[in-house]
């Protein structure tokens, strides 16, 4: 703890614990136009780096997908290609996973496999902790210390005599944000502790809380959620400036988020239907923990229970004898309103499962003091199994992307050095047709078509090819020019003299014939001027 300001500010640095599975929605899905889905991982794809990479062929495809069954088909069929591009890498249900593999990219499928992302940080796609939201679920305690459970006149019509804004008001006694004593805590978003905090893809299926009560076919929800038992995942500040009147302190912060959330987990482990669904090994797990560290942590004050996000049910976010949940009816009926609901939202590896399920949202918020610290390492030892094996799997995942990313980043150099090298010799060969034509153009006309033969001779010397005097193009070019040289009064003496020193020096390297006997057929000496 840090105090600030002579005692006026409580500032603490917290740890938090995922219990169970958290979603905390950002407004973003993952869509079959941006990942691909192989051997249980979700991937996910930078489209500018996608678009760097695609070939004129992949190219000319993609942009004949005019439908979103093809589009999923041409991400689908390219995806042991593609998932080595993936800047992000997210476990998933292998059922769902199966389930893609059925359908996607199918013209009659009805499930365009749209995934709820949960918060996360756009620089390096780590999930987070919206600091709103952990203030929000407190906001919720706090309310219910403040009613000190006590139900509301006329139950029927609280929706219309308290709507939510109006019962806070009334409850903390304030008309105006000024005035709102939440304005004096302060809750920074929760980071993950270290870079390893993974993700996981899971379904979202519902159960009566009765087994009288009938339940309609799951419907295909997937979310991707932070997974449970995840040891000090998270790290965040919370502030709270002292103010006599709201009597907000950490001692009172913990007490009424305990009060509220602590019952409402040990009912749901101990549910006279539902328990029986949990996941077996996480059940015994946070069972031992309340018993035990986390009920000495509470009643040493050194952290409480909270539950957020997604699915974290009416009864969670809703106070105690004042509940007024609206039920949906049958088509046609009008809804009814109760005290509780009738169906509970979990997380589950498959979609009709009636084992092994998780609740959504329950968190273990700690800031403790040394003299604790042995049993919030005794907890942490606890989870450990869970939590280190998520971990690797997160780091195999982050070593995955990060050997795909220096593969393509040696790619995109290989490929840049060879545009620069390509770019250097088309300068250099743009340079030296200048400088000849420049040459070519500062000549005689005699100059230039010895010139232009001198560079013809040089293209089949390097074929490495020699020709006999019975060849075309000794006999139509050179010797023609020779000859043409000797007989043309508008040859100078210098351009002659040129013409037969080019002639020996190239010509002899490409003809087959004896020296002496190609200097006597061009008539190099008298091309010299030599009798």
């Amino acid at each position: 703890m840090i105090n600030d300001n002579d005692n006026k500010v409580d500032h603490r640095h917290i740890t938090l614990t995922p219990l169970s599975p958290i979603h905390i929605g950002c407004d973003e899905d993952y869509i079959p136009t941006n990942f691909v889905i192989k051997d249980d991982l979700l991937h996910y794809l930078d489209m500018a780096v996608l678009a760097d990479v695609l070939d004129d062929k992949r190219r000319d495809e993609l942009g004949k997908c005019y439908t979103l069954d093809t589009i999923q088909r041409f991400f689908k069929s390219n995806r042991q290609d593609f998932a080595s591009l993936a800047s992000h890498i997210v476990g998933v249900a292998n059922e769902i996973a199966q389930t893609y593999e059925q359908m996607a990219g199918q013209s009659d499928n009805k499930n365009q496999f749209q995934i709820a992302r949960t918060a996360y940080r756009p620089i390096d796609f780590s999930p987070y902790l919206p600091g709103s939201s952990l203030k929000g679920s407190i906001r919720t305690a706090w309310l219910d210390r403040i009613n000190c459970r006590k139900p509301l006149q006329r139950l029927e019509k609280i929706d219309e005599r308290y709507p939510p804004r109006k019962l806070e008001q009334k409850l903390l006694e304030f008309e105006s944000f000024q005035e709102d004593p939440f304005r004096y805590l302060h809750i920074a978003d929760a980071h993950p502790s270290d870079e390893h905090a993974p993700t996981h893809i899971l379904y979202a299926i519902s159960k009566k809380k009765k087994l009288s009560q009938l339940k309609e076919a799951e419907l295909g929800v997937f979310l991707e959620t932070i997974p449970g038992l995840l040891a000090d995942a998270f790290i965040s500040e919370i502030r709270i400036h002292r103010d006599d009147k709201s009597q907000l302190n950490w001692q009172t912060l913990c007490d009424a988020c305990n009060a509220f959330y602590w019952p409402q987990l040990e009912a749901e482990l101990v549910h006279t239907h539902l328990a029986s669904m949990l996941d077996t090994e996480w059940q015994h797990t946070v069972s031992d923990l309340l018993v035990n560290e986390f009920g000495e942590l509470r009643a040493n004050c050194q952290g409480f229970l909270l539950r957020v996000g997604k699915h974290s049910g009416a009864e969670s976010v809703t106070l105690n004898n004042i509940r007024h949940i609206k039920i949906q009816g049958k088509k046609g009926a009008p809804p009814s309103y109760r005290s509780e609901t009738t169906e509970k939202r979990f997380a589950s590896e498959r979609k009709q499962a009636i084992s092994g399920l998780l609740p959504f949202g329950w968190l273990w918020v700690e800031s403790c003091q040394d003299e604790y610290q042995y049993l919030s390492i005794t907890a942490r030892n606890k989870v450990r199994p869970y939590t280190d094996t998520l971990r690797e799997k997160q780091m195999e995942r982050l070593e995955q992307i990060e050997q795909a990313r220096q593969q393509q980043q040696a790619i995109k150099m290989l490929s840049e050095q060879k545009r620069q090298q390509a770019a250097e010799a088309a300068r250099i060969e743009a340079e030296a047709a200048h400088a000849k034509e420049a040459e070519l153009a500062s000549m005689t006309e005699n100059m230039r078509q010895i010139a232009q033969l001198r560079d013809e001779i040089d293209k089949r010397l390097l074929t490495g090819r020699k020709i006999d005097k019975g060849n075309h193009f000794y006999n139509s070019r050179i010797k023609k020019l020779a000859l043409h040289a000797l007989e043309n009064p508008d040859w100078s003496e210098e351009e002659k003299k040129a013409l037969a020193a080019m002639l020996e020096d190239r010509a002899a390297q490409l003809m087959n014939i004896d020296s002496k006997d190609l200097r006597k057929q061009l008539k190099l000496a008298a091309l010299r001027g030599q009798v």
